[in-house]
């Protein structure tokens, strides 16, 4: 813990920055996740609707995101990020202060454009801007700092609608205690601009990583196992999505349909992103262990049992069980794999594979989302439980087959894909691949 502390307190002022306002973007974000569908709800829309309103906003995420790449290249990291935040936050106002369908529509197709610049853009910053040897914590670190604000966004959601209740008109539960938690996230969110005003080299567009800006020279073989690789990360993705969009969207009403209250609600989300905070710092050790790749595999499938028992024994305590290891997954997974993909591509992809990727999952969650919200609605929540796991499997399958065998992994030439063991023979067999990386840190 000590040498992690020291590698916090050697980030750069401008990724400390970063991690200051994704700490409060997210905290309005995740009081948002945790409220809207309830505000939605006691406006008698049902999982159909949701599901609709979810899918328009997604697609809009992965429009934007696919994107991406041209977008960082105009604009910079900086004025995306900067965007995305008022953007995201001129919605998320409109969204609370509406009750008609034809408005919410298309403020959550807003809302989804701002929300891919706040959430694909993590990755590229902070490949950009942090140094090679800090890559892993400082991903670690900042998915980390995610998972913690939805669990401060969790707390403020669960508890407001009860104390600001106490508000001339305003009852526990309603729609208006929903509204006024919404307008509340939404200053938080706005709070998020500050840091990023801040920055500066961020902001004047220097790169301190200009040792990765250049890309080797490519062979046609290394080209065309580049958009393979893209592919597949993208694919894999997708897969992932058509899970998770079956059954997030609506796990917030799944709950409450167990008996549980806004304020319970809010409690389950706040413990499972802050389960997710704390093991999401884990994520360095455990990739180093097992090697990313085993580590992958390992995380991302740990929710399949639990979904499928809360299918033969549907109960609160098994399904805030079933949240709290999916939050983790998430928190432990995301980073592991979005530093490997960064090591196996050339420099020039790594700006649109998380783009793509992240348009890939958007456009599988509005799609999944539609089929979840139906599926619900005619035959209740088993069938989007057993998609989950099924869809789970499959990413996880094909993304430890197919970079299993990947040249560079088999040939040593990413190491962190291997486990501790298999490493170290690589690293005595082939001594220059640790003296390579050495070299590329700077300092």
């Amino acid at each position: 813990m000590r040498s992690f502390i020291l590698r916090f307190l050697g980030f750069s002022r401008d990724i400390k920055l970063f991690l200051f306002y994704s700490l409060l973007a997210n905290i309005g974000f995740g009081v948002y996740q945790l409220i809207f569908n309830l505000y939605l709800y006691e406006l008698d829309f049902r999982e159909d609707a949701i599901g609709l309103f979810s899918a328009i906003q997604t697609l809009a995420m992965a429009g934007t995101a696919i994107s991406l790449g041209m977008l960082l290249r105009r604009f910079g990291t900086w004025r995306c990020i900067a965007g995305g935040v008022a953007i995201y936050g001129v919605a998320c106002l409109g969204l609370a202060l509406s009750s008609a369908g034809w408005l919410i529509a298309p403020l959550s197709a807003l809302a989804g454009v701002g929300m891919a610049f706040i959430f694909t853009t993590t990755m590229p910053f902070l490949i950009e801007w942090a140094r090679y040897d800090q890559r892993a914590e400082a991903s670690a670190v900042a998915f980390s700092v995610i998972a913690l604000a939805a669990t401060l966004g969790a707390l403020i959601g669960g508890v407001a609608p009860t104390l600001l209740a106490a508000l001339p008109g305003v009852e526990s539960g309603s729609a208006g205690a929903f509204r006024a938690v919404l307008l509340v996230g939404t200053v938080v969110t706005f709070c998020g601009l500050a840091p990023l005003l801040r920055m500066g080299d961020v902001r004047r567009g220097k790169p301190v990583a200009a040792h990765d800006a250049a890309d080797v020279t490519e062979s046609p073989a290394d080209r065309r196992q580049s958009r393979r690789d893209l592919v597949v990360f993208v694919a894999v993705g997708g897969l992932m999505a058509l899970g998770a969009g079956m059954v997030v969207p609506f796990y917030n009403v799944y709950l409450f349909t167990l008996g549980a209250s806004a304020r319970d609600v809010g409690f389950v989300y706040a413990l499972g992103g802050l389960a997710a905070a704390v093991c999401g710092l884990w994520a360095p050790a455990l990739s180093r262990r097992l090697g990313s790749l085993q580590a992958v595999l390992v995380v991302r499938s740990a929710g399949v049992p639990i979904y499928l028992l809360l299918i033969l024994v549907p109960s609160y305590g098994i399904a805030v069980f079933a949240h709290l290891v999916r939050q983790t997954s998430i928190a432990m997974a995301w980073p592991i794999d979005s530093t490997f993909i960064a090591e196996v591509l050339p420099a020039r992809h790594r700006a649109a594979i998380f783009g793509w990727r992240s348009g890939a999952w958007n456009l599988g969650w509005s799609v999944a989302s539609l089929a979840g919200g139906w599926l619900i609605v005619v035959g209740g929540y088993n069938w989007p439980f057993l998609g989950f796991t099924v869809f789970s499997l499959a990413a996880a399958a094909v993304y430890y087959l197919y970079f299993g065998r990947h040249p560079k992994v088999r040939a040593g030439d990413v190491p962190s894909a291997l486990p501790r063991h298999r490493r170290a023979r690589a690293a005595a067999a082939s001594p220059d691949v640790a003296v390579d990386r050495e070299e590329e840190a700077p300092g």
